[in-house]
């Protein structure tokens, strides 16, 4: 989800009334997830596991079928080197788990999808997945969907 561009649906000015509203931490540089529903307490997450799996809880068409591919590149996603422009081994990981299946999670768009795409989107900016050859044909499929088109932009922050 795209929360951090100039233009996506939700600014960085609405971002800063929600860390002050629940006492946020780090100040705008982790994901938010803020969910209203009326006559329920808000609930509010910080952490991009955490709101993966609340999304996941709410929508059982993007569970993960594959348990064991989404650990997988849950901790190869994890172990990114910070500081660095050698990503060969989230890559290698992530064309392992192609082999299995359509999607990283399984035979559908899951949530273990969206723990990669973000990354696998700004690597991609500066890396060629050559020699990768299942998860380029992979993001392929994936980059020219709707909903990669409406989330993913080339405004994400970046720490390497």
């Amino acid at each position: 989800v795209n929360l951090y561009s100039s233009s996506g649906p939700f600014p960085k000015s609405k971002l800063r009334e929600v860390e002050s509203n629940y006492g946020l931490t780090p100040k705008g540089y982790i994901p938010v997830l803020l969910h209203e529903v009326e006559g329920s307490d808000p609930v509010c997450l910080q952490e991009s596991d955490d709101i993966l799996d609340y999304i996941a809880s709410l929508d059982e068409s993007l569970k993960p079928l594959n348990l064991a591919n989404h650990n997988t590149v849950r901790r190869a996603v994890k172990a990114l080197p910070t500081n660095t422009n050698k990503p060969d081994s989230l890559l290698t990981t992530l064309d392992g788990v192609c082999s299995t299946s359509a999607f990283l999670g399984g035979d559908s768009f899951s949530t273990t999808d969206c723990i990669a795409l973000p990354f696998l989107q700004r690597i991609k900016e500066t890396h060629s997945l050559e020699g990768f050859d299942r998860l380029k044909e992979y993001y392929s499929k994936v980059e020219g969907e709707e909903y990669y088109k409406k989330s993913c932009s080339s405004e994400w922050w970046w720490w390497w």
